[in-house]
């Protein structure tokens, strides 16, 4: 006759049982933390399917759509886009990708007004601060469709995809979803940050700086093709006047070492060559 275990017996029995369970299961593997490509201080690195089109375009004009919008691509993508975004707004990415990629996608990127704004070179005061807020509202409102056709991939999205002000510590904070890597892994450009502020407030000389850096050899280009490709609102006759100031400006920065238009075809020399990825 088999004895009977008392409530102690059964209770140790059931923990013992508990802990052989615990040791044989399976621990779950780590989640992979996903890390932008690191690159130097001197440089920001940006995916070219934000460079090669008009999402952020050669204007000073921002105009909120609503609808998504398609607006002009190179072939090989297309993209759709809620807001008119420019240049400026280009710096700012720069710089948040630049702070991200110290610390893995997903994870909370924080900083001070001040210090951002010092670090683009732009003033600190009260109205530079408030027109920050409303530089990152507007990234992080704004919601793009890239697709790539001949990869059959696409990202839709906000590029900013949280932004918000810690009011507690007056931080800024910002969070980049994790697809931006599929951004990334589609192919990327190094931007000479010195050179890109030595080119001030110009915009089409800004956008010329980032689609031209973002091709190993730039090929012969249209004037019309440009002007549609950098979102220029102004009339032909005033983008070539401005494309040909923006393209000796170039020069200066050392982007360029020549160019020249013949027969409404643009053709330029790189002269510096940072790494360009796809």
């Amino acid at each position: 006759m088999a004895t009977k275990r008392t409530y102690a017996e059964n209770l140790e029995l059931a923990k013992a049982r508990g802990s052989a369970a615990k040791k044989a299961a399976p621990k779950a593997p780590a989640a992979k933390q996903l890390m932008l490509p690191f690159w130097p201080d001197e440089v920001r690195r940006v995916p070219n399917l934000v460079l090669r089109n008009a999402l952020f375009g050669a204007t000073k004009d921002r105009e909120f759509y609503g609808p998504m919008r398609l607006v002009a691509s190179l072939e090989g993508h297309t993209v759709k886009v809620t807001e008119r975004m420019n240049q400026y707004d280009l710096d700012n990415l720069e710089m948040l990708l630049h702070l991200q990629r110290e610390q893995p996608l997903g994870s909370r990127v924080a900083f001070t007004a001040y210090g951002f704004l010092k670090a683009m070179g732009r003033g600190t005061g009260g109205k530079d601060h408030k027109d920050l807020h409303e530089d990152l509202t507007r990234l992080a409102r704004a919601t793009v469709e890239i697709r790539w056709t001949d990869e059959r991939k696409s990202y839709t999205g906000s590029l900013v995809s949280g932004f918000a002000r810690d009011e507690d510590t007056g931080m800024f904070v910002v969070t980049f979803n994790e697809d931006m890597m599929r951004l990334y892994n589609a192919g990327s450009t190094q931007i000479d940050w010195a050179q890109r502020q030595a080119l001030g407030k110009s915009n089409l000389a800004k956008w010329l700086q980032v689609f031209y850096a973002s091709h190993d050899a730039p090929y012969p280009m249209k004037v019309e093709t440009l002007r549609a490709l950098s979102g220029s609102t102004g009339t032909q006759k005033e983008f070539t006047r401005q494309l040909k100031t923006a393209l000796g400006r170039l020069v200066e920065v050392g982007l360029l070492s020549s160019w020249d238009i013949e027969k409404s075809l643009v053709i330029v020399q790189k002269l510096k060559k940072l790494e360009t990825r796809g």
